[in-house]
């Protein structure tokens, strides 16, 4: 009966344990730390008319379009994405990511500055737009597959900031942590958003360190095979055990 007990004493920690080593972390962006020395992975949109774009920027230099000063370092290696311009305009930064449907949590990260030199942030009430009146802000959502770059409706699942940061130019990078797990936990396909519009002054939005990252967690009935296979296992070993002291 105590090697019975031991038996299954043990299996029950193997079960445990490959419970524990099947679940994974697994990171559903590409180049979210920007260390590719570039902004591959990603999609860049610009209003039509506008000035400015995203590109990647090296730490300790200023911006590449209007040469403000920008943080000295970036928040994770050798490079970021920022945007910039010489006058009004409207920029996206954005990327698809697809979860799976036996996830257990998933988690948004990353890393921003939104330096506005203007006074804002200002709102117009136009979306992302730079066209028509006063309109200063950086935003950060997550939207629907199909969403087009600037929706600010129906394709918007959730929005994660709104606004400028406060204090004065240049801000340091801030670091934002979301639990999404209730948004995206079902499943599907999504899209990750950073995004700005100016008219007033210069407006920099500086992105990095930007993950998004599922743990994952065995179905039941992987675990189930999995016990039962080990109890067979254990079944055989003892099976063997009795009949080679049946044979002394």
């Amino acid at each position: 009966m105590r090697r019975v007990t031991a038996v299954l004493t043990g299996m029950a920690a193997a079960l445990a344990w490959a419970t524990i080593a099947s679940a994974s972390n697994i990171q559903l962006l590409t180049n979210g730390d920007f260390e590719a020395g570039s902004l591959a992975g990603w999609t860049v949109n610009d209003v039509a008319g506008g000035s400015g774009t995203f590109s990647f920027d090296t730490p300790g230099t200023t911006t590449p379009i209007s040469a403000h000063a920008t943080q000295s370092t970036a928040a994770n290696g050798a490079g970021y994405a920022v945007s910039d311009q010489t006058g009004p305009g409207t920029h996206a930064l954005r990327q698809s990511f697809t979860v799976s449907s036996s996830v257990s949590s998933v988690i948004l990260s990353f890393d921003m500055f939104a330096n506005d030199w203007d006074s804002g942030p200002i709102f117009g009430g136009q979306g992302l737009n730079h066209v028509g009146v006063p309109n200063q802000f950086g935003r950060v959502d997550i939207l629907t597959s199909g969403a087009s770059a600037f929706d600010t409706g129906a394709g918007v699942l959730a929005n994660y900031f709104t606004g400028v940061d406060a204090g004065a130019d240049p801000n340091a990078f801030k670091h934002y942590t979301f639990d999404i797990t209730s948004l995206v936990g079902p499943g599907g396909t999504f899209q990750l958003r950073f995004a700005e519009t100016d008219n007033q002054s210069f407006f920099n939005l500086g992105v990095d360190n930007v993950s998004v990252v599922a743990n994952t967690v065995p179905e039941p009935m992987s675990l189930v095979l999995l016990g039962t296979g080990l109890f067979g296992v254990a079944a055989r070993r003892l099976r063997r055990k009795k009949a080679a002291k049946n044979q002394q």
